[in-house]
């Protein structure tokens, strides 16, 4: 090769070497896929995938209710029964089966009076005989010429038997609350995240709402105009996980509360939430011990599980004890159903 062909080579080179394709967008591989190291997960935790409900235990995954699709896992305290939203085409409703997916019943009607029917999110009370959820129950008759609300509340049922009642009448045209859950310790109070319109100019806010179940007082948690959501009880009830929405992220905060209901808590306790995980992070759920939040976080495109080691200090606050580690790799887990974990 002559020196004037070596050096346009060069220049050629030179030239596209500014011009490669930008890297393929992640994709979907269609299964759960878990590190080359892989994380020991202790206890029991339940995912979502596709609407799949999978169980991670040590360094084993398993498939669970194979041809039923799942959304918002919850499992009892001793972790013998679990609880999900069972999606259908146009309607969903709450089943309860044992630990392993077996023995499944139905608890809420798929459709009544009303037309077709969706509840999702149930949680149990600490004794395993209630659960809270979300329904449209009730909802009025809405058409393209006369629309009505048709937003989600927060509904109350014992597993026992007896009617499903309605908690709160959520703000219309909302798509209405979320997140309900007892708080451990103290199942007459309730908490869920409200959303309405807040701040000037009005503007979609989400709100931590505290409710006693003896009085049905509420009080907001966090400021008129703040996005915070997905609160998460630890296994004594003494702190709240949570997701604050800010400019460009969804970074993982947590808090105390106080053991009594407070029907006027000023200032507003998320005000003095300590940051544990910054990033896009979803679905907070503490461990059943205390020792650790696993949540879903979206790294390169991809939703996967992550947990994250914590602890009390003497001064009471929650810190993390070290980095959050990946359970999962590229897996594109499923950001909008919540996270379940048991003994």
């Amino acid at each position: 090769m002559t020196r004037r062909a070596a050096a346009a080579l060069v220049m050629v080179l030179l030239a596209t070497a500014g011009c490669t394709p930008s890297p393929a967008a992640p994709r979907d591989p269609g299964k759960v896929v878990l590190p080359v190291k892989q994380v020991e997960v202790a206890g029991r935790l339940y995912a979502t995938k596709s609407r799949t409900l999978y169980r991670f235990s040590g360094a084993h995954l398993v498939k669970l209710l194979t041809g039923v699709r799942v959304k918002d896992p919850a499992v009892n305290t001793d972790g013998s029964q679990l609880a999900f939203a069972q999606l259908q085409e146009q309607s969903s409703t709450i089943g309860i089966s044992d630990a392993r997916g077996d023995n499944l019943q139905t608890v809420t009607p798929a459709a009544g009076p009303e037309g077709k029917l969706w509840a999702f999110a149930p949680r149990f009370s600490d004794d395993g005989q209630r659960i809270v959820y979300l329904s449209d129950r009730g909802k009025q008759e809405s058409n393209p010429q006369n629309l009505q609300p048709n937003d989600l509340a927060v509904f109350s049922q014992d597993l026992a038997g007896g009617a499903a009642r309605r908690l709160i009448a959520p703000i219309p045209y909302t798509g209405g609350d979320s997140d309900p859950a007892f708080r451990p310790g103290a199942n007459d109070q309730l908490l869920y995240t409200t959303y309405l319109y807040g701040g000037a100019p009005l503007t979609p806010v989400s709100r931590l709402t505290w409710m006693s179940l003896r009085t049905g007082a509420r009080v907001y948690l966090s400021p008129d105009g703040a996005r915070n959501f997905e609160p998460a009880f630890s296994p004594d009830g003494r702190f709240l996980a949570f997701v604050r929405a800010g400019s460009g992220s969804d970074d993982l905060y947590v808090m105390s509360l106080a053991s009594s209901f407070s029907r006027e808590p000023q200032p507003e306790p998320s005000e003095a939430a300590t940051l544990l995980q910054a990033g896009i992070v979803s679905q907070p759920v503490w461990a059943p011990d205390g020792s650790a939040i696993a949540f879903l976080m979206l790294v390169n495109g991809s939703f996967d599980l992550f947990i994250l080691p914590v602890a009390t200090d003497a001064a009471g606050s929650v810190h993390a004890t070290g980095p959050a580690k990946a359970v999962t790799h590229g897996s594109f887990l499923d950001a909008d159903s919540r996270l379940a974990w048991s003994p």
